[in-house]
């Protein structure tokens, strides 16, 4: 290879060479264009003409006057433009080349161009049109201008330099901070998608502003008010075929006030279910149906509450599930087909209201959920019970989850236990930093459905007499 670095070099080209263990290595060369034909875009900035290797070419922009203001922005003093939900850095030909600006000009034509897997945009003066050039080195003297990568004579005689894209990029800055700055802002947007959820907005008794993940909602529902019976001592309505236990949230949020007005003909009620089982929760009023990035101001210490967020710019109170579900009948949650609340969950997360979010969606299905904020609380969960699955955070303090998982591998009856991470943001999940730490899968936080699936996977594949081992290894 020493052999091949030297002759390439000899020319002009560049050998790198990327290595990573137990995966291989790949070899780029580059050589310099040197009496080749290649297409190329013929554009025009400053006077001036040049040629754009077709092969750096990802697309065409023109952008108005008039809306150029709407597209065109600046992060940090960087222009960039907002091209499909992302933010690409912009580079003008112009101010690179030390040319004069046109003056007066009625659009903004952009070159999306491509150089070693990053993008940006280029913006010229004019774009004419593509042909195919004969491309000639440069000369000895003006081998050290690293913004072209050779020359071009047109038909009308006069030359044209080729740009080089790479060259550009890494002059103009957008290959640098700006390069930063985009990923920072990319980072941040895919969190924020990843916290998103959509939320069922409602209202119960002296309550404006309730919410619940609509992802735990089965149907909503509106029943004429003579459908409702008593049985059991409770609320119930016929059902598709079943029973469904009703349940009043007003009297669960304020239970010292008597609820004596009446029922709205139709009632509504937001039903929660898990194959056979089913609750009905009955509130005054379905408001709407948001998606929104839950942001946690303060938790509630009234009963039936987990907290409060700011949703579409107004402070919202978060429903409590748990106690909703406690308020029905015990027959709810112990059905006699039963598996799922023969099955215990430990939750580790330091926040306690992403352990309450959590928690609700497992509680519908009748899971036994158990709860630890630290290493400490969750070491002592898994001492004094056995546990089928353990969910745990990756922001799990000290040092992440790793103690956890170190600890729950020392002992015989730990070391079988499956364990769930979940992540605040993307970026943590893309990467393989917890499957190499032993995890078996890493969702996302606030996403109950991917959850509860992943949950269900472990709680299957879990050998039926793992819970009898670890009883008998206390």
């Amino acid at each position: 290879m020493d052999v091949v670095k030297s002759h390439i070099e000899k020319i002009g080209g560049v050998v790198d060479v990327f290595s990573r263990f137990g995966e291989g290595a790949t070899v780029k060369i580059r050589i310099p264009l040197t009496l080749a034909i290649i297409p190329g875009l013929l554009i025009t900035s400053g006077g001036e003409r040049f040629v754009i290797p077709q092969v750096s070419l990802l697309e065409l922009i023109r952008i108005e006057g008039d809306s150029a203001g709407k597209h065109l922005e600046y992060v940090h003093g960087t222009p960039v433009y907002r091209r499909r939900g992302s933010l690409l850095p912009i580079a003008y030909l112009n101010q690179v080349l030390g040319l004069k600006s046109a003056n007066g000009a009625e659009a903004v034509n952009m070159v999306v161009l491509q150089a070693e897997g990053r993008q940006f945009g280029l913006v010229v003066d004019g774009i004419n049109d593509t042909q195919e050039i004969v491309v000639k080195p440069l000369g000895k003297q003006l081998k050290g201008l690293t913004l072209y990568a050779g020359a071009t004579i047109m038909g009308d005689g006069r030359v044209a330099l080729i740009l080089d894209v790479l060259g550009i990029g890494q002059r103009s800055g957008v290959f640098g901070e700006s390069h930063e700055q985009t990923r920072v802002a990319d980072k941040q947007k895919a969190q924020s998608e990843i916290e998103q959820q959509r939320l069922l907005l409602f209202r119960a008794g002296s309550f404006d502003r309730l919410a619940v993940p609509l992802s735990l909602v089965a149907r909503l529902e509106e029943f004429p008010r003579s459908a409702i019976e008593y049985a059991g001592g409770g609320q119930v309505i016929q059902y598709r075929g079943r029973i469904l236990s009703l349940i009043s949230l007003r009297t669960i949020l304020e239970p010292g006030i008597p609820d004596t007005g009446p029922l709205p003909n139709p009632v509504p009620v937001v039903v929660f279910n898990d194959g056979e089982r089913s609750v009905g929760m009955i509130v005054d009023q379905i408001v709407d149906v948001v998606e929104e990035a839950v942001t946690i101001r303060r938790k509630a210490a009234r009963k039936g509450l987990l907290g409060s967020a700011v949703v579409g710019k107004r402070v919202t109170d978060f429903l409590d599930l748990n106690q909703v579900i406690d308020a029905a009948k015990e027959s709810w949650l112990n059905g006699t087909d039963g598996c799922a609340s023969d099955h215990r969950i430990l939750i580790v997360d330091p926040s306690s209201f992403t352990r309450g979010m959590i928690r609700s969606g497992l509680d519908i299905s009748g899971y036994v959920v158990l709860e630890a904020a630290n290493l400490e609380e969750a070491l002592h969960c898994l001492d004094h019970q056995p546990v089928n699955v353990v969910l745990a955070a990756l922001n799990l303090s000290p040092g992440a989850g790793s103690p956890l998982l170190a600890a729950m591998r020392r002992r015989p009856e730990w070391e079988r236990i499956p364990v769930l991470a979940v992540a605040d943001s993307a970026e943590e999940i893309q990467t393989s930093q917890w499957r190499a730490q032993g995890y078996e899968s890493c969702q996302p936080k606030f996403d109950s459905i991917a959850i509860l699936e992943a949950v269900g996977r472990l709680v299957s594949s879990t050998a039926p007499d793992e819970l009898e081992f670890a009883e008998e290894m206390r």
